[in-house]
């Protein structure tokens, strides 16, 4: 494995170690499963197995390598007893019903500032702590203690019995991935089980929700939802909101289940169903500064077809200057394409340049002025497509250079490509495009061909491929996709020429956020023709941008929330006062409040005179709006709106591109 890998001459003489600090912070990053002896014992054993006086490094460095098994098997099998005992503790600690909630505790959340506990006592006293969180968390959830501790009890149960239902497959499957994500974090080993799962995920011929889960610190966590998917329909899901609860609608005797601490392919099987039937969830927001904050979605499970990732577009006009512009908006979720239909040589496959082309063609006879490609969302998919929707807008040409594991180079490209579009473009990304999104971003920017605006992207450089193994399979990444200027994608992803607002810090996802991220790095350019675009066309579209968005009452709204976002996320320590956990509560509902009648009253809109009125009139119209497709919503994507003010700009600035192609 190591050999076929991209980065294949890695250094490996402390490989042990860096894999056992991985695991830890993967297991226990809260440091609150074992004492500081235990640690260094455990670090001592893994070091000296790295010793490269001892006879396992006689080989080189890119050669092989031996894995301590027998002290990685040691302590999973202390973390998982040590897990049992810990949650055995809470559970009795909780049933006496006995915290005082009046007394100024604290507990530290900042994981860099923790340190290894010296006694069991002293583990056992952060065991209680948490538990105590636990319950006055559900009780913020406005619960009486009675039913906050039997909430809490029921999830503390539901991990001992996913702790029990643990078997050598798993064991093995954790420690299999702890080595594979040495190497990168997108090269993972999948159990028979894991397989079949990612095989049915992959031919999206699953009915139930369209998203992806994992578990995080017990909760069932959205890693992503599928594009045209029943959750993305929604528009109220999004990556990082844990699930609480689960209810059958249909059943008029069911009641939510807590699924926090469950399996999670226990929690799949629980939202997966017929199609047409809907399912409720009780969902933490991912962003939200306190876990006792809840969105409920109501979600009817379906098929996720092609057709519902299809391209989709829409036009719109804006007044500017004593003219109508005409702008085309084209939502773009995925790159796709139906390999089964292209493989049989029939024409008629559905892809998705074949659909933007169709697009275009329509905008064309309907005499747009500019066209906007949203990939907001899009993590990619078919690199071939990718390739064929450059074309439509650059003609023929390269569009991106592949470097193998043994170091070959060579260029991507469509040279019967022909130019569909030659009127202005705009290409909105942010920190969830990824792969494919990138590399049609990367090659308009490139090639001058267009503005890229938005956030930085996602950073994936690399390509893998899948190997099947005689129990399961692997995913290995065996080659690194390049602009054609020689820049890698790696890491630093696309950076658009124009930044949008964000709520949050992109940074904290991404590719570089990956301890063992793959570095970036360049190789030579290749020979490519640019559009000619004015130097200062960027500069004046990026200063009437700002003069917007010191104007613009919807785009301050975003930055008040990103400073609200910002002040909060160094946070050290919370409460353990119920009084104090529930005025914090209220002066974050009042921050909401008054930020959102600000933006409501600079656009002459109705106030609201209370944090309930304000939630209710929401929670009407998500009710009213379930029917309608959350894609391509002009009326409250402010980013959106910015981003068709921008490409109007562009339009007027810069009438004449099409007829501008460089020698």
């Amino acid at each position: 494995m190591i050999n076929e890998h991209f980065f294949n001459d890695r250094d490996l003489t402390s490989i042990n170690s860096e894999m056992f600090n991985a695991l830890v912070d993967q297991l226990d990053s809260q440091k609150i499963y074992f004492t500081e002896n235990e640690m260094a014992s455990f670090k001592k054993k893994f070091s000296r197995f790295d010793d490269p006086t001892s006879y396992q490094k006689k080989y080189s460095k890119s050669s092989l390598c031996s894995i301590d098994l027998k002290s990685k098997f040691a302590f999973l099998n202390l973390y998982f007893n040590r897990l049992i005992e810990a949650t055995n503790y809470q559970l009795k600690e909780v049933s006496k019903k006995n915290f005082d909630f009046t007394k100024e505790e604290i507990i530290l959340i900042d994981y860099d500032q923790k340190k290894w506990q010296k006694t069991k006592f002293e583990l056992k006293k952060a065991w209680r702590g948490l538990a105590k969180n636990d319950v006055l968390t559900s009780m913020l959830a406005e619960k009486e203690l009675d039913e906050a501790t039997e909430t809490i009890e029921k999830r503390y149960k539901n991990r001992l019995r996913r702790i029990s239902q643990r078997n050598e497959e798993d064991i093995f499957s954790i420690s299999m991935n702890n080595l594979t994500s040495y190497f990168d974090p997108h090269s993972s080993y999948f159990s028979p089980k894991s397989a079949e799962d990612f095989e049915m995920t992959m031919s999206l011929k699953l009915e139930g929700i369209g998203a992806l889960l994992t578990t995080e610190d017990d909760y069932p966590t959205i890693v992503s939802v599928v594009p045209g998917g029943p959750a993305e329909k929604t528009g109220k899901i999004s990556p990082d909101d844990k699930i609480v609860k689960i209810s059958q609608v249909e059943e008029s005797n069911s009641n939510p289940t807590d699924v926090v601490g469950w399996r999670i392919d226990e929690v799949v099987q629980l939202i997966r169903g017929k199609a047409g039937t809907k399912v409720k969830l009780e969902l933490i927001p991912g962003k939200t500064e306190d876990f006792s904050e809840r969105k409920f979605v109501t979600i009817t499970r379906e098929e996720v077809k092609l057709e519902e990732q299809a391209a989709k577009s829409r036009i719109v006009e804006i007044q500017r200057n004593l003219q109508t512009i005409k702008l085309g908006i084209i939502d773009l979720p995925t790159f796709y394409i139906d390999f089964k239909a292209w493989q049989n040589r029939n024409l008629d496959y559905r892809s998705s340049s074949k659909d933007v082309e169709t697009i275009l063609r329509k905008f064309i006879d309907q005499r747009v002025d500019a066209v906007l490609i949203d990939l907001r969302g899009n993590s990619g998919g078919s690199l071939f497509e990718a390739n064929k929707l450059t074309g439509l807008f650059v003609s023929s040409g390269p569009t991106l250079q592949v470097k193998e594991s043994n170091g070959s180079v060579r260029p991507w490209g469509d040279a019967r490509a022909k130019q569909i579009w030659k009127k202005p473009i705009l290409v909105m990304v942010d920190r969830y495009s990824a792969s494919a999104s990138e590399i049609f971003a990367g090659a308009i920017q490139d090639y001058q061909r267009g503005i890229i605006i938005g956030q930085k992207t996602f950073g994936k450089g690399t390509v893998q491929k899948l190997d099947n193994l005689s129990s399961g399979q692997i995913k290995i990444t065996e080659s690194k996709f390049y602009r054609i200027t020689g820049a890698g994608m790696q890491s630093k992803g696309i950076h658009p020429d124009i930044t949008l607002p964000s709520t949050w810090d992109i940074e904290e996802i991404g590719e570089s956020s990956f301890d063992t991220a793959l570095p970036w790095d360049e190789i030579k350019p290749v020979r490519f023709k640019k559009f000619s675009m004015r130097p200062t066309l960027i500069s004046q579209l990026k200063d009437e941008h700002l003069t917007r968005v010191d104007q613009s009452p919807n785009l301050q709204y975003i930055l008040d929330i990103r400073k609200r976002y910002e002040t909060q996320k160094n946070k050290e320590v919370i409460s353990l006062n119920l009084t104090n956990r529930r005025i914090e509560k209220e002066k974050r509902q009042s921050w909401a409040l008054d930020v959102e009648n600000k933006r409501r009253a600079s656009l002459n809109l109705k106030t609201f005179y209370s944090y309930k009125a304000m939630k209710d009139f929401n929670d009407a119209k998500e009710t009213e709006d379930d029917d309608r497709d959350s894609r391509i919503d002009v009326d409250n994507d402010y980013l959106l709106n910015e981003g068709m003010e921008i490409l109007s700009d562009y339009a007027i600035f810069n009438q004449n591109i099409h007829l501008s192609k460089a020698a």
